[in-house]
């Protein structure tokens, strides 16, 4: 099979180069990042096919000969720049799956690869406090960053409904592992255990479903196997094996208790987005989804992610 990921160079996108090269599978990789500067790929540089380009330059023959697209470019993430600069945020986070969604509409039926969008928990924070959110749950944001991603599910499934491209919306729970971005809350947390630092916990009511990046990559392996079969569906990926739905002060805590240090940890001021209706993000999840069967715990996920931020602790400021 051969499958293009977008945002090759990110987190994910890495990541699922890393596993569907091992898996035997033709991949092409796409991402503004230059080849000799993206570590993430360390894995599987000499495996795959990189294209140095942004999703809003390619051409239809890029997409000639794939039978999947993980579109996993993402211009800016939900912090700290999803909120400060919101046109740049839009526009980055919008306009680049169009450009994708607009090229597979003109390729044939037969031709057509199917695509796959990595959307967000985030598409879903608006809803009242103890919903219980499930794939056929309507996107209700509560910030920018929601916005955009529920916006582009809206429209991969216009583009499913009036071209016929074969969407899946696949939304993610708030991911962390190995490689993951320093601004990242689990990995602010472990780089200033790791150093010795007092932390802030911004949005310290707010609930996260924290979700191990290893599980996230098992989950579209078997994916592609059958995404044409799930077309015109909303999946969810995301939890842990013990089902733990955590406050971000919680979380805190399990990392300074896994790290063993004495972080000190100060609550701090809500950001825009984490109160709905007068309560901090809170929610239930429906946990029955298809082909999704987390491995890990949190605080086993967590503990071998704090393990490869120790082991890499050089790689960041």
């Amino acid at each position: 099979m051969r499958i293009l990921v977008t945002g090759a160079a990110g987190v994910i996108g890495s990541a699922l180069c890393d596993r569907f090269a091992g898996d035997g599978h033709a991949v092409r990789g796409l991402d503004v990042c230059r080849l000799d500067e993206a570590w993430r790929l360390a894995g599987s540089r000499d495996s795959i096919e990189y294209l140095w380009k942004a999703t809003n330059d390619l051409v239809r023959g890029d997409l000639a000969g794939v039978d999947v697209v993980i579109d996993c470019g993402l211009g800016v993430a939900d912090r700290p720049l999803g909120g400060a600069s919101p046109s740049y945020t839009a526009s980055s986070n919008v306009l680049p799956p169009l450009r994708l969604l607009d090229l597979a509409s003109r390729m044939a039926p037969a031709e057509a690869p199917v695509l796959v969008y990595p959307s967000s928990f985030n598409t879903l924070y608006g809803h009242p406090a103890g919903s219980k959110y499930t794939a056929g749950m309507q996107p209700l944001p509560s910030s920018l960053y929601g916005w955009t991603k529920a916006a582009v599910e809206l429209l991969y499934a216009s583009y499913h409904r009036s071209h016929g491209v074969r969407c899946v919306i696949t939304r993610v729970g708030s991911g962390y592992g190995a490689r993951m971005r320093s601004d990242e809350f689990p990995a602010r947390l472990m780089l200033d255990a790791l150093r010795g630092r007092p932390t802030t916990v911004r949005s310290p009511g707010a609930k996260r479903l924290w979700t191990y990046g290893e599980d996230v990559v098992e989950f579209y392996s078997r994916l592609v196997e059958s995404a044409g079969e799930h077309a015109g569906s909303t999946l969810h990926c995301a939890g842990n094996a013990d089902g733990r739905i955590v406050d971000n002060m919680e979380l805190a805590r399990t990392v300074r208790a896994i790290s063993g240090r004495s972080m000190e940890i100060e609550p701090g001021e809500y950001e825009p987005g984490e109160i709905v209706d007068g309560g901090p993000v809170s929610f239930d999840v429906e946990w029955d989804a298809p082909m999704w069967s987390p491995r890990f715990t949190l605080e086993e996920g967590m503990r071998r992610t704090l393990a490869w931020f120790e082991a890499n602790l050089g790689r960041y400021a």
